[in-house]
């Protein structure tokens, strides 16, 4: 590779007011114009100066009369040496391993921004020898620009063709994950559909019947908790360009993020969704695995690469779960205070006392179910709602009733809990006052329970203002639920109640506070079970 040095300066006449550097840049070099991206880069690396001061951005737009120098290498022949990282797996004498990040194009082509990976391998000073194409210096396969992952690069002519021929000969051995859409139908199989350029359009790729051959085995190894995605691994038994996402896209599947080939199956499911847009920036599909011998020892290698942190960071998004804290205490211990101030703060809460109320109504299902049970018993008239007065004082003599009454409305309220779950499922809390949570077998339907304590006279006197009939009834009543010790030994968490509004709303506060702290740590679990769970080593040690 020769250059040709670059040093001249030229001022922003005030016809050129408002365009940007890069532009009047390439309009002013001598001979054949180079690519714009490479003025681009250019002016990222410090090359140009306006004033005497480095720009940085290609985009600016130099104000009239400004003096502007450009000192840089004009490449005639091969790419140009460009600083940047190049993550090493392993290196020798003869090869190196790398994984490549997303967003880098593998070498130089005419549609192609710099930098690429070549740019930055011979700025390394890497290669030995002479290769034939200047422009791919080591390069004996390829990773499309968004795909992540292991690649193999030559380092000296010899190297670059005996690996060449065992990428032909398909002695190869290349295992990726991807995160798809939906889940195929079968668990395992492989794809064996030819592929060509598209007719319609010559950056794409597609499934012609007579095409070249080309074969993709694929596993299911995870299913999203919705079924809307999946973690699959995938071995190609040819290299055609877009195989996998061509194949993928082909069973109905297509790589999440891909546009090019799953953009009308995307719109299917929003994937413009606020959030889930700036997740995924690319086609979620990584180079996981890469086995070979060695060009130089004949020796069989072998190498496995994590998955990006943007893998990590859709999945634990995808599998989010709502934090369902039940609110629950003794009666008169402050449990309804506590969800208005829950309430004043902008969080959900479910009140369990209420939707039974609303069961009590004519008509409603638990309306229905005791009076079939009951007749007219518990009713003032037979289109009025439950007299809920009648039924404590029969509860109070009969404990059977009780039992009877339960059996039909908890699943009614079990049944509206969730659909308030369901309902707040975006929500990172929501909370659900119920005061018989532990009665009722309601704990299976929350993540977290909550008791606010209370001291037994503060109760009492409470109960007795909101009653209006004297301890005796209360008594009655908080003798069929679960004592208050029992209750707040059965909580993960406690609020106490002793002293004072002012108190308590400070106490929720802080409620939240570590509800947010126990999320954030539950995240970094799964996020820890995630990477465990899919390494590459132990996802394809039984592929198929």
């Amino acid at each position: 590779m020769t250059n040709s040095s670059l040093d001249f300066s030229f001022i922003v006449g005030p016809e050129d007011a408002g365009a940007r550097l890069d532009k009047l840049v390439l309009a002013r070099i001598p001979g054949d114009a180079p690519a714009r991206s490479l003025i681009q880069s250019w002016i990222k690396g410090r090359m140009i100066w306006i004033n005497g001061q480095p720009c940085t951005k290609p985009s600016f737009c130099p104000p009239s009369m400004s003096l502007v120098r450009v000192r840089a290498a004009l490449p005639q022949s091969g790419p140009v040496p460009m600083s940047g990282k190049i993550h090493e797996i392993y290196r020798d004498d003869h090869i190196l391993v790398l994984n490549k990040q997303p967003g880098l194009s593998v070498h130089p082509a005419p549609s192609v921004e710099l930098p690429t990976l070549v740019n930055f391998l011979i700025s390394r000073d890497l290669f030995s020898g002479h290769f034939p194409d200047p422009d791919r210096p080591g390069i004996v396969h390829r990773l499309d620009k968004d795909t992540s992952g292991l690649m193999v690069v030559a380092l000296n002519p010899d190297m670059a063709q005996k690996l060449s021929q065992a990428f032909q000969d398909r002695e190869v051995e290349k295992k990726y994950l991807a995160l798809v859409l939906g889940r195929p139908e079968k668990d395992q199989g492989e794809i064996n559909q030819d592929l060509d350029r598209d007719p319609r359009s010559r950056v794409r790729m597609a499934v012609t019947r007579s095409g070249r051959p080309a074969r993709t085995k694929y596993r299911v190894v995870h299913t999203g908790s919705d079924s809307k995605w999946s973690l699959v691994g995938l071995e190609i038994l040819t290299g055609r360009t877009h195989q996998i996402r061509v194949h993928m896209a082909h069973l109905g599947h297509p790589v999440l993020g891909d546009s090019l080939y799953g953009r009308e199956i995307h719109r299917t499911w929003d994937l413009k969704h606020r959030i889930l847009a700036k997740l995924v920036k690319r086609q979620l599909l990584h180079s996981a695995k890469l086995g070979f011998k060695h060009p130089a020892s004949g020796q069989w290698v072998s190498f496995a690469q994590a998955l990006p942190k943007d893998f990590f960071r859709v999945f634990l998004y995808l599998e989010k779960k709502m934090q369902r804290v039940a609110i629950t205490g003794a009666m008169g211990s402050g449990k309804s205070t506590v969800s208005r101030i829950l309430r004043n703060l902008g969080y959900p809460v479910f009140c369990a006392d209420s939707c039974v109320a609303g069961l009590y109504q004519p008509g409603q299902d638990g309306w229905t179910l005791i009076q079939r049970r009951f007749g007219d018993r518990f009713f003032d008239s037979s289109e009025g709602p439950v007299n809920k007065a009648r039924l404590a004082e029969a509860i109070g003599q009969d404990k059977d009733i009780l039992l009877e009454i339960n059996h039909l409305i908890h699943p009614l309220v079990r049944h509206r809990l969730n659909k308030f779950w369901k309902e707040h499922r975006a929500k990172r809390v929501a909370f659900a006052e119920i005061p018989l949570l532990f009665e009722s077998g309601l704990t299976k339907d929350c993540d977290l329970s909550v008791g606010v304590f209370c001291p037994d006279s503060i109760r009492g006197d409470r109960l007795e203002k909101k009653l209006g009939t004297g301890h005796g009834k209360a008594a009655v009543l908080d003798g069929h639920q679960l004592s208050q010790p029992e209750k707040i030994r059965r909580c993960a968490l406690v609020v106490d109640n002793s002293a004072g509004p002012d108190d308590l709303e400070q106490r929720v506060r802080s409620l939240a506070i570590m509800l947010r702290y126990l999320r954030i740590k539950q995240v970094k679990k799964e996020a820890g079970l995630f990477q465990t769970r899919f390494d590459p080593d132990k996802v394809f040690h039984d592929t198929p």
